[in-house]
């Protein structure tokens, strides 16, 4: 019987099985997919800090320093700096190798096998696959937005639900370190698009809240990026839970990732709080085995301690994604026109991707911009 059953192989089920295994214990891991990295779910843009935190090199297909913020009315804040904003990856690689990193810990990884349910009761974790049943003390969900592991814990389903969608198509952008956001309900209502560079390839995508669909909205905004004819290489899409899950721990049980909720709200990108959160875990399950006890009241360590890590960061980027989401295209417009001042695109500029809140500050601090955010905060500011 292994001492930890990870279900799911994606990045945050291969660095938690690294993390556990390194620690001496006997890791499985439940993948349903036949390998690791497809299919593929998101955008890959990446900060720098995430890559590092990642623990391994993934190949990097384009470097973007600077930004086109477009919103409905056809303003563009161009906002930028001299560092690299983000890096462009190849997500798959990115799996593949985190994968790879853990099986050389000793993590056993079995792919094909997927998770119906999961049970635990004083004695064991038990876990139900298309391949048979796996037992042992803790079972840890890295099995994204519809994790059964989750579902397992009841009453556990994610606060809010978006879908997303992206496409890559065979056009070279003429400036290859700047990136395009597209905002407005025309182009993705409750979200924003994104246009990244990446060599001969340019990655175009959105995402919407249900029922809303994705695809209607990515074929328009193939139409105004002017690629609606341009060769598509391929497509895909996912499901992002934002808002959180009632809890990320149960008796036996710890969830991580998507499984968990824990993704940031204004830019939906789950690997930075991936990699904050797995070596919390570890420390967690080691301090169950140190104590020889397994249930919630040990497990809570984990939310507490992940909670602290940056659950401050979440909290406050719900609070950006509420207000965002309740602003009409004329609200919008009107920040644009607030915004558009060489102090406040310098604080642009200077966001950080996996805290995006920390120019708020900032931002506020300059002439006129606190009462007119209070107009859009009351629903007026047109």
């Amino acid at each position: 019987m292994p001492d930890v059953t990870v279900v799911g192989g994606g990045p945050a089920g291969s660095l938690s099985a690294r993390l556990l295994a390194a620690s001496g214990l006997d890791v499985v891991v439940l993948e349903e997919h036949k390998q690791a990295g497809v299919p593929m779910h998101c955008a890959g843009m990446l900060s720098p800090e995430t890559i590092r935190l990642s623990g391994v090199q993934p190949e990097i297909l384009g470097t973007v320093n600077s930004a086109d913020v477009i919103f409905p009315d056809g303003r563009v804040l161009e906002v930028g700096r001299r560092t690299p904003m983000i890096y462009a990856v190849d997500r798959a690689d990115l799996d593949r190798k985190l994968a790879d990193k853990a099986c050389e810990f000793g993590a056993d990884f079995r792919y094909g096998v997927k998770c119906n349910r999961a049970v635990t009761d004083s004695k064991c974790a038990t876990v139900d696959t298309n391949a048979g049943t796996i037992r042992s003390d803790i079972v840890v969900g890295a099995d994204g937005p519809s994790s059964k592991i989750a579902l397992s814990v009841g009453h556990n389903l994610p606060l809010e639900i978006i879908v997303g969608m992206q496409t890559d198509i065979k056009y070279r952008m003429e400036d290859q370190e700047r990136m395009v956001l597209r905002l407005g309900s025309s182009v993705a209502p409750g979200f924003f698009s994104w246009q990244l560079p990446m060599g001969d390839i340019t990655r175009v995508g959105l995402c919407v809240s249900p029922p809303l669909r994705p695809a209607d909205y990515l074929k328009n905004l193939l139409k105004i990026s002017g690629l609606e004819d341009r060769e598509k290489v391929q497509k895909f899409s996912g499901k992002i839970p934002i808002g959180g899950r009632r809890t990320s721990y149960a008796n036996r049980t710890l969830l991580i990732g998507d499984a968990a909720g824990q993704i940031k709200p204004v830019s939906g990108g789950g690997l930075f709080p991936i990699f904050k959160a797995a070596p919390i875990l570890n420390d967690t399950v080691n301090s169950a085995y140190n104590l020889g006890v397994f249930n919630s009241s040990v497990l809570a360590l984990y939310e507490r301690g992940w909670k602290k890590a940056f659950g401050r960061e979440i909290s406050k980027g719900a609070r950006m994604r509420s207000l965002y989401t309740k602003m009409d295209d004329e609200q919008m417009n009107y920040v644009g026109k607030l915004f558009d001042t060489p102090e406040i695109k310098d604080s642009l500029g200077m966001i950080d991707f996996d805290d995006p809140s920390n120019v708020v500050r900032p931002i506020l601090s300059q002439k006129g911009i606190k009462t007119g955010m209070l107009k859009v905060y009351l629903g007026k500011g047109r």
